[in-house]
């Protein structure tokens, strides 16, 4: 392989590879060697050019990956597609970085420095993906490649997304060694059986785990979900709107006709700002009290504060018995919501890209949804958020039962975005053991149970409604209450690892 093509070849084809493993592809099993034609590249030009061969399989794999972002038809083309590419540029540097490591560490260890990949890949996805980082991204981590793989993804109970990750780099290495490096008859002997055990007890470990999960809830309470699959762009029409909030409880009179005790409907399902439109909220509030059942719902909520109108992305809270209550989305897409570092810089306020200009929430609420009889308390996230790890553990840690993905992924088309979203979630369900209610206005719409597996789901595209007795009250995962202990104990083991291969002696011959 390292004869034959140029080692700008191989890193586009590391790209493709890690392409066709992510959704919607998921082909797996190629996440498995995918990075194994940039390293052989980064060897083959004597372990230099690693930020360049990293930076062209990142651009790649990113290109090829989120070209969907250039679909939002809820701004211009030009800006979707600035967005899209501003995107793609800026991570494809996070893969910069990791070739560059790749090829320092080459540098001074040999190939046997390509043991230390999978501990440099960890700490570069969690930097990339931190959530305190303005521009953190974690959409795009290794995890996602093995969504099919539902039993290797059961390691995220454990260690998150980065558990994940670190599982698949590792499989690369262990192929890498044995293909690339200077193992005796004997210890590859040895590192093929470790290769082995480690695939097979982790499908065989996964798989059990499903079962146990699968039989380990207490109770379950009804869920209805409901996918409108509404032109994002007709619904906002000011004449619609009522047509489209009667179909919308249309739909839920099925749902609570088949005992649904708590309705989940999509992101900005209610086309307004719901303090513009009492009466709205009195339908809403009236079919609560009459069915005696709750509503979650998004929309569009305002407040004034010191003369200025604040806008947020929000979902309300409609329950028999009890006030509203509003939680605003804390998550928001950079750019295409907010303007990064606009709180530094007052007068970024002034650009408009297209960008809806939203306030970030403050708090992740948690309330008790369900019956007069049978209640539960439920958290949710609204569509970019539930791609976020740290942010969905804190609704966790605030004593959610039952989690809701709201999303409009309807700007997205027909493209790969709505299958990564829907990946997103099944790793959030896993890494807390936690049934999660996913509505989206056009799909894909699911009831994802704690072991990853989807009981129920709405295609893309099509109209319809969910019900399921979603399972509640499983323990607390390793991973809720520790949150990144495995992630930051592999960062702190990178940084000794990056001080010894900075420090040490070149010897590419090891």
């Amino acid at each position: 392989m390292t004869k034959r093509f140029t080692s700008e070849t191989l890193a586009i084809l590391s790209g493709v590879m890690l392409t066709l493993s992510f959704p919607p592809f998921d082909m797996f099993f190629i996440a498995w060697v995918a990075w194994l034609p940039l390293w052989a590249a980064i060897q083959q030009e004597g372990w230099q050019k690693g930020f360049k061969l990293g930076f062209i399989a990142g651009f790649i794999f990113t290109l090829t990956s989120l070209n969907w972002i250039a679909n939002n038809s809820g701004t211009s083309f030009w800006i979707a597609s600035a967005s899209m590419m501003g995107s793609v540029a800026y991570l494809s540097l996070w893969f910069g970085l990791f070739g560059l490591i790749i090829s320092r560490t080459g540098r001074n260890l040999g190939s046997k420095g390509v043991w230390l990949a999978p501990v440099f890949w960890v700490s570069v996805e969690f930097m990339y993906s931190y959530h305190g980082y303005t521009l953190a991204f974690p959409w795009l981590s290794l995890a996602m490649t093995q969504n099919f793989a539902v039993p290797v993804l059961q390691l995220a109970e454990y260690g998150g997304i980065y558990a994940v990750s670190f599982w698949v780099v590792l499989l690369n290495t262990i192929l890498f060694q044995l293909e690339f490096g200077k193992l005796t008859v004997r210890t590859q002997q040895l590192v093929w059986g470790m290769l082995g055990f480690i695939i097979v007890g982790t499908f065989i470990f996964g798989a059990v785990r499903m079962k146990v999960v699968g039989e380990q809830h207490q109770e379950t309470i009804s869920v209805g979900i409901v996918q409108t699959n509404l032109n994002p762009h007709e619904k906002w029409i000011r004449s619609k709107k009522s047509e489209h909030v009667a179909a919308l409880m249309a739909q839920s009179k099925k749902l609570v006709a088949d005992s649904a005790r708590i309705l989940i409907w999509p992101e900005s399902a209610v086309p307004a700002h719901l303090h513009y439109y009492p009466q709205f909220d009195r339908k809403i509030r009236r079919f609560v009290e009459t069915n005696a059942v709750s509503v979650l719902t998004g929309a569009l909520h305002h407040e004034e504060s010191n003369e200025e109108y604040l806008f947020y992305n929000s979902a309300f809270f409609y329950s028999p018995g009890m006030p509203v209550s509003i939680y605003s989305k804390q998550g928001l897409v950079p750019f295409a919501e907010r303007i990064p570092l606009v709180e530094t810089f007052p007068s970024l306020k002034s650009l408009n890209f297209g960008q809806a200009n939203f306030e970030p929430g403050k708090e992740s609420i948690v309330y008790p949804m369900g019956s007069r009889v049978e209640v539960t308390d439920l958290g949710t996230l609204i569509c970019y958020e539930s791609a976020d790890p740290f942010l969905f553990r804190t609704f966790m840690n605030n004593d959610a039962d039952l989690m809701s993905i709201i999303t409009n992924d309807a700007w997205l088309g027909n493209s790969p975005g709505p299958y990564q979203h829907l990946a997103a979630g099944r790793l959030r369900a896993i890494e807390h053991r936690v049934s999660i209610a996913r509505a989206a206005q056009t799909g894909i719409s699911a009831l994802i149970l704690p072991n990853g597996r989807i009981a129920k789901s709405i295609p893309l595209g099509e109209k319809g409604e969910i019900i399921y007795d979603a399972p509640l009250g499983l323990d607390r995962t390793f991973y809720t209450k520790h949150g990144n202990a495995f992630a930051l104990g592999i960062l702190l083991m990178a940084a000794f690892g990056l001080l010894a291969v900075v420090f040490g002696k070149s010897n590419p011959k090891a």
